[in-house]
């Protein structure tokens, strides 16, 4: 499995003011340094790395029974322009939140500290037609492959590999080189990767691309728009009467129908 986001946080300039509850908390922690309880700002360090679970729930409610209804015309909307989110981004949220409290409600004590984290679990958390599912089977994999203090997203995507030969690896490669990389691929009518593939094996690279070009899947809300448009064609569409066929009148229609039944007395007589 691939983590192609590490889902830090997106470009966000809030109004001033909302800085001002992180200002006061420095001034109070700092404030009581001599006198702090180690065990106390312990604990509430190690609850903040859970914080994505709490944007999860809140962001579940206002999708769920549409909250965003009395300001936003949809969830999209609302990701947008009240969070400076991406909708993705939040749905991505609302999935690693679910997966944490699947994993806290099955007794576990270590769990995914951040969405990358929780991510990698997600294939695992469907259940068959018996109510059974492999996240906890998996997750446990993980905790017993690895120390806590090392679990990352790499790391867990990794243990739960099913395909390790298969697996893409990331290659880090400045922004110019990258550029011309891309710039031949596209003249070469090939993905980035694709050409690479073709370029280290030292197959020709001027053929016509495979038919698995990489990039089709439509997004949720490129598929949210085509629902949109394809509902609004069937609702637009007249009724079809037949291809360049024009509705005959009733005087015509009636002509048509003597000739007829005389045609099939004559037919008969015969």
């Amino acid at each position: 499995m691939e983590i192609t986001a590490d889902f830090n946080d997106t470009f966000w300039e809030p109004p001033e003011s909302e800085f001002q509850p992180l200002l006061d908390f420095e001034n109070e922690v700092l404030s009581e340094v001599p006198h702090n309880d180690i065990s106390l700002l312990t604990q509430r360090i190690k609850r903040s790395f859970l914080d994505y679970v709490r944007q999860g729930i809140m962001l579940e409610a206002v999708c769920r029974y549409r909250l965003y209804k009395r300001q936003y015309r949809d969830f999209a909307e609302y990701c947008k322009q009240a969070l400076g989110r991406s909708p993705y981004y939040c749905k991505r949220i609302i999935q690693a939140a679910q997966i944490c409290l699947q994993l806290i409600k099955a007794k576990f004590r270590i769990l995914p500290t951040s969405v990358a984290q929780a991510l990698p679990l997600l294939k695992f958390a469907k259940v068959d037609e018996y109510g059974e599912g492999q996240l906890e089977d998996k997750w446990q994999t993980v905790i017993d492959e690895n120390p806590p203090e090392s679990i990352t997203a790499i790391k867990i995507a990794e243990t739960l590999d099913e395909d390790p030969e298969g697996r893409a690896k990331q290659v880090r490669i400045g922004g110019k080189a990258y550029q011309l990389l891309q710039k031949k691929a596209l003249e070469a009518g090939m993905t980035v990767s694709k050409y690479l593939e073709r370029l280290i094996k030292g197959e020709p690279l001027d053929e016509e691309p495979p038919d698995d070009i990489e990039g089709t899947e439509l997004t949720p809300e490129k598929e949210a728009i085509c629902d949109r448009a394809e509902a609004f064609v069937k609702k637009a569409k007249p009724a079809r009467r037949g291809f360049a066929i024009k509705k005959l009148s009733r005087r015509h229609q009636k002509a048509i129908s003597a000739s007829s039944g005389r045609s099939d007395q004559v037919s008969d007589s015969s």
